[in-house]
């Protein structure tokens, strides 16, 4: 995975993350403020601004390997309407609105080759298929319940806690895998099935 690395690629990806970022933290955000957690709309989480989502390691991640993360919302699961149970929709809406933007990047793939100048057009596309792949990643990614994916606040949806400390363990743990592809391979089977379901052929090559 990190053989191939172009500055093109970086550069695609890291516009693709920062662009992802403030769709996924906001919605996860929103989400939540929308269950009874009023306590996000003052912490400046509750924004598309992209910059207050982003997470350093996930976003050097994304870059690198392709697949990366967004920084954790953090949630008082005392305050949603649901209790616990509304950490699990919380979750799943920051997945639904990864799969829905992937649709809407590939959905402008054609209309970029076909509205831009040549070159412009072929680099607007590339960009949008990078986005959507990305897109797909992490919505795969983000179902894991492992720190610091969103997907932790299914442990915390049935009552686990995780110190601080594991924490910080688990993300160089996901690091390391992404690093070395072990992540990647044992989750492409998923991202061919849903890459499948969404774009038919036009993200083939993971």
């Amino acid at each position: 995975m990190l053989n191939d690395l172009t500055l093109s690629q970086i550069g695609m990806r890291l516009m693709a993350i920062v662009i992802i970022a403030g769709l996924h933290g906001a919605t996860v955000a929103g989400t939540a403020v929308l269950l009874g957690d009023k306590g996000l709309r003052h912490d400046g989480r509750l924004t598309p601004v992209p910059f207050a989502h982003l997470d350093l390691f996930g976003t050097l991640a994304a870059v690198v390997t392709g697949i990366g993360w967004t920084k954790p919302v953090i949630i008082d699961a005392n305050a949603l309407r649901f209790g616990r149970t509304g950490l699990v929709v919380v979750v799943l809406a920051g997945t639904v609105a990864l799969i829905v933007m992937a649709m809407v990047c590939l959905s402008l793939v054609r209309p970029a080759l076909e509205g831009l100048s040549y070159s412009v057009g072929l680099t607007a596309a590339a960009t949008l298929r990078t986005a959507a792949r990305l897109c797909l990643w992490m919505a795969i990614l983000n179902l894991l319940p492992i720190p610091p994916l969103s997907g932790a606040h299914l442990l915390a949806a049935v009552g686990l806690k995780v110190p601080v400390q594991v924490a910080w363990g688990t993300t160089a743990l996901l690091l390391v895998l992404l690093a070395t592809g072990v992540l990647h391979s044992v989750l492409m089977p998923v991202f061919a099935f849903l890459a499948s379901a969404v774009a038919g052929s036009a993200l083939s090559g993971g």
